[in-house]
């Protein structure tokens, strides 16, 4: 192994002399001493940046990789942040249990395999996991956490996807068909630049998605959160789904799944939204001709008889599937719903509602001086401002209205028939 290898960070790199400081038995008897403790204060004593730096990350694991945490791995940060979450990872996992039959699950290949978060998720699904990391360093440290982890069928091989699928195309010895691969190319330059366009990405998918179809049957592709999910179709084909993850109100992922539309229970399927909320799982199927907001009814409810306002998780709004939630899962909602300025409103509580609500208690059209002059009546010195369809920003609306951002106070921004509206409201829940 090249003894200058390191892995591109920003704060910072973790080199080979880390990693041989943190293998060491005595440094891991101090993360597992002060594993508690402050690693800034830490620092001070310690005088170890390698020790505080995996004492500080591992804190950051509680949540998002618990049982990294528990088993005391061993994490670098740009692998961290890129990687996904045990919640996240699991639920593509067990979606994959679901549509695949037993024959169809004996060999994955996770392509970018970082901290091996997926490729040990898949693990628990396929018979056999191969997980090709391009960094050396990288894919030392993966195959350590899977040992400890106790991970037995997921092989950690160090190169570039694209050797791997040129070897194993060319290679009429390679062994078993590939059943799935999973790709989630980084969205970091190798001068550590954010990057957004997938040609930009590494690897760069497009350009390899011919030998991919050869390789593999199926193929999930993670995109960024950012992505614009109508653009899935366009370079992918129109068979091509799209699943949108959230946890917890925050939207995590966008996957792509090529090659499962020959299977009768995703045959129709065009978009998903997977809402992981409080550790449990919930999902919504949407057909093609349900999917577009424009053709879904906008509800029963007038002008003048709402009483809530609720605002879809993230999930709704990333697939461009709100309307289309509210007309195939909010239909028996009591006295109705209306969809209007971007937002949900109904008569009474709707439940099992999958985001936040809101009870309405004042409504006034956006005329800044009045509504500043009934927050200062009120005291109100401090608001959340919620904006949708709203042309001004959150800043610009604080900024009229004489308040600051934050605070207890809700308001929402909207365009209700035209005319700016602002609605104080209160949390239900």
């Amino acid at each position: 192994m090249d003894q200058g290898t390191t892995i591109v960070g920003i704060d910072p790199p973790l080199e080979r002399h880390d990693l041989d400081i943190l293998l060491a038995d005595e440094a891991r008897q101090l993360v597992e001493r002060y594993l508690e403790s402050d690693p800034e204060r830490l620092a001070f004593a310690l005088r170890n940046p390698a020790v505080t730096r995996q004492i500080r990350m591992l804190q950051k694991c509680r949540s998002k990789l618990p049982s990294y945490y528990a088993a005391r791995c061993i994490v670098p940060q740009v692998a961290y942040e890129q990687s996904s979450s045990e919640a996240a990872a699991g639920m593509k996992a067990e979606t994959l249990r679901t549509l695949l039959a037993p024959h169809e699950r004996r060999l994955a290949v996770d392509l970018t395999c970082g901290l091996g978060v997926d490729a040990r998720a898949l693990g628990g699904v396929f018979e056999r996991v191969i997980a090709v990391e391009s960094d050396p360093l990288r894919a030392e440290i993966a195959r350590w956490n899977l040992g400890l982890l106790g991970v037995g069928n997921v092989e950690v091989r160090n190169g570039t996807a694209e050797a791997f699928l040129e070897q194993w195309t060319a290679d009429t010895h390679a062994g078993q068909t590939v059943d799935l691969v999973y790709i989630d190319p980084s969205r970091k330059s190798g001068d550590g630049r954010r990057v957004y366009s997938l040609e930009e990405s590494s690897p760069n998918v497009l350009a390899l998605l011919p030998v991919l179809r050869r390789a593999a049957r199926r193929i999930v592709l993670k995109l960024s959160p950012l992505f614009d999910v109508d653009e899935v179709n366009r370079l992918f084909g129109p068979e091509a789904g799209v699943e949108v993850v959230s946890v917890d109100g925050e939207c995590k992922e966008v996957l792509v799944w090529l090659g499962f539309s020959d299977e009768a229970d995703r045959t129709q399927v065009y978009r998903r939204v997977t809402a992981i909320r409080h550790g449990g799982v919930e999902r919504f199927d949407f057909a093609r001709e349900q999917a577009a907001d424009s053709v879904a009814s906008t509800g029963a409810l007038l002008p003048g008889e709402e009483r809530f306002l609720a605002v879809p998780d993230v999930g709704f709004y990333k697939s461009r599937t709100v309307a289309a939630y509210a007309a195939q899962y909010l239909g028996d909602v009591p006295g109705g719903w209306r969809l209007e300025g971007d937002c949900l409103f109904t008569a009474e509580l709707p439940e099992h509602f999958v985001g936040k609500v809101y009870r309405i208690t004042f409504r006034h059209p956006y005329r800044p001086k009045e509504i500043a002059r009934l927050l200062r009546m009120r005291s109100i010195r401090r608001a959340n401002i919620h904006r949708r369809g709203f042309s001004a920003s959150a800043e610009e609306v604080a900024q009229a209205l004489g308040v600051r951002l934050g605070g207890n106070t809700d308001l929402f921004c909207l365009t209700m028939q035209g005319e700016p509206t602002v609605f104080f409201v209160g949390r239900v829940g």
